[in-house]
């Protein structure tokens, strides 16, 4: 026996796979709240076990001031470190929602996320016996840094979903935008001038597109920075306003 229940329509909230019932209920709660607007609710489009790129949030929220990726935990081991940064690459802030039974796996996750938490967060948890949730605090790339390890993150063909047509780039000036990086102490705007990241433009912030810089950086620029460790992501790449995600 659970100790709780679930009732109505609760296809559209399941996994493709093996699902637990205390898994299930922390997005039907969610889409409870949603619907009573009701502490913890938020502007925007509730999407469940949805693709979005090439992977499937247990809740995204979709269109509102900003995208939040909302995983919940309940048992299973997940990447946190790697959920994270695609989530965040992919425009979203994401939420770590945890089953109060499953406090041992916050320490998990602590571990795996702390050596780049740079401000507060608190991880979200539910207890379906109490009808408590509670999502807790994003991680943003307000309070985590995005260190570059490696130079896929400068070919659009190599972004996690970019191959498969769901999460398109936005183009601009003649390319793809990539998004607001550190180079070495300089904030440039890279813009990728072939899907392997063979060449590329720049921009400051705020310098307009047709001032874009060419060859700077350069890919073996690139590749020495991150070599040895000094190229940060501060921000996703561009977002299109007809973003794909089912």
């Amino acid at each position: 026996m659970s100790g709780f229940e679930i009732w109505g329509d609760v296809d559209r909230f399941r996994t493709a796979g093996t699902e637990s019932v205390k898994h299930l209920w922390a997005k039907v709660e969610l889409d409870r709240r949603r619907k009573d607007e009701r502490e913890p609710w938020f502007s925007g489009e509730y999407r469940f076990e949805r693709k979005f790129a090439d992977r499937v949030p247990d809740c995204l929220v979709y269109g509102g001031p900003v995208n939040r990726w909302i995983e919940i935990v309940a048992g299973s081991d997940q990447p946190y470190r790697e959920k994270t940064r695609e989530a965040l690459r992919l425009g979203c802030v994401v939420h770590w929602v945890f089953h109060t039974e499953h406090r041992e796996q916050q320490a998990a996750a602590r571990a795996a996320l702390e050596p780049e938490l740079e401000g507060p967060f608190e991880f979200g948890e539910y207890d379906p016996r109490a009808g408590e949730l509670d999502v807790g605090t994003p991680v943003t790339y307000k309070n985590y840094a995005f260190p570059v390890e490696e130079f896929a993150e400068f070919q659009p063909e190599e972004i996690l979903g970019y191959r498969k047509g769901k999460a398109r780039i936005e183009r601009r000036a003649c390319g793809w935008d990539l998004g607001l990086f550190d180079l070495a102490g300089s904030h440039r705007r890279v813009i990728a001038m072939t899907r392997d990241g063979r060449r590329f433009k720049s921009l400051a912030p705020g310098q307009p597109d047709e001032d874009a810089v060419w060859d700077f950086p350069t890919k073996d620029a690139v590749k020495a920075l991150i070599e040895n460790g000094r190229v940060t992501r501060l921000g996703p790449v561009g977002q299109p306003g007809d973003q794909d995600s089912r």
